[in-house]
C-alpha cells in the first residue's frame, strides 16, 4: 500500500491526498511535520534529506517533492498522456505555478498573514506577490476548458493549482476580479475529496499578534 508521509494541514500534502482520494488509489497517510515532529529523523531524512513534507512510499521506493509525487500519480493511476509533447503542454503549467502561484501564495502571503505578527510583516514583499498573483491567476482562468483544466475530467494541473485556491480564496488580501476562476473553484468545492483534504482550517495556525 502506498504510504504518504505528511500533516494534512500542509499545503503540500493536501493536493497529493487529494488526488489519491479521486483516483480511488489505497493508501495511509501518517502524520509527519509541523507539531507532529518526524522529519528529522535519520530514517525519515534517508527518504528526503531537506526533511521536508510530503514523502510518498511505493514498491520500497521513496519520492519526495509534491509536485514529482502528483505527476507519479498521474501517469500510473490517471490517464496522464503518455505521449512526451502532450505530457509536457501539461506539465509546463505546474513549473509555472511553482514560481508564479505557490511561490507568492505560500511563502510570502500565508507566511505573513498567519505566521508573522502584524507589526513585522513584510508589507513591500506582500505587495509584490499580490501583483504577481493576480497575473499569474489571470493566466490560469484562461487555462479552464470546460469544468476543470483537463476539460470534463481532474488532470495534473487541477490537482498542482486547484489545491492551493482554498488558501488563496480564504487569505484576507486583495485579488484580481476573475469569475470564471472563482466559478472553478466552486466546482472544486463541491467535490467531497476536496473538501476533506484541501479545506482544512489553518486558522489554528495563527500566531499571536499576526
Amino acid at each position: 500500500m502506498i504510504k504518504i508521509h505528511g500533516r494534512i494541514s500542509s499545503a503540500n500534502v493536501q493536493p497529493v491526498v487529494w488526488c489519491l482520494e479521486e483516483l480511488g488509489v489505497e493508501y495511509e497517510r501518517l502524520d509527519v511535520g509541523g507539531p507532529f515532529g518526524g522529519n528529522d529523523t535519520p530514517e525519515y531524512l534517508a527518504m528526503n534529506p531537506l526533511g521536508l513534507v510530503p514523502v510518498l512510499e511505493d514498491d520500497g521506493q521513496a519520492l519526495p517533492e509534491s509536485s514529482a509525487i502528483l505527476r507519479y500519480l498521474m501517469r500510473r493511476y490517471g490517464g496522464h498522456p503518455s505521449d512526451p509533447m502532450a505530457a509536457a503542454q501539461i506539465e509546463r503549467w505546474v513549473d509555472m505555478s511553482k514560481q508564479h502561484i505557490y511561490q507568492p501564495l505560500i511563502p510570502t502571503i500565508f507566511w505573513q498573514t498567519i505566521r508573522t505578527p502584524a507589526d513585522e510583516r513584510d508589507h513591500k514583499g506582500v505587495a509584490s506577490a499580490v501583483a504577481t498573483l493576480k497575473q499569474s491567476m489571470t493566466v490560469f482562468e484562461g487555462l479552464i476548458d470546460g469544468p476543470y483544466v483537463g476539460g470534463e475530467t481532474l488532470n495534473l494541473v487541477d490537482y498542482q493549482i486547484g489545491g492551493l485556491l482554498y488558501r488563496y480564496y480564504e487569505l484576507d488580501f486583495e485579488r484580481a476580479d476573475l469569475p470564471g476562476l472563482r466559478a472553478y473553484y466552486d466546482r472544486l468545492c463541491a467535490r467531497p475529496a476536496y473538501r476533506d483534504n484541501v479545506m482544512i482550517d489553518f486558522m489554528g495556525m495563527k500566531v499571536p499578534g499576526a
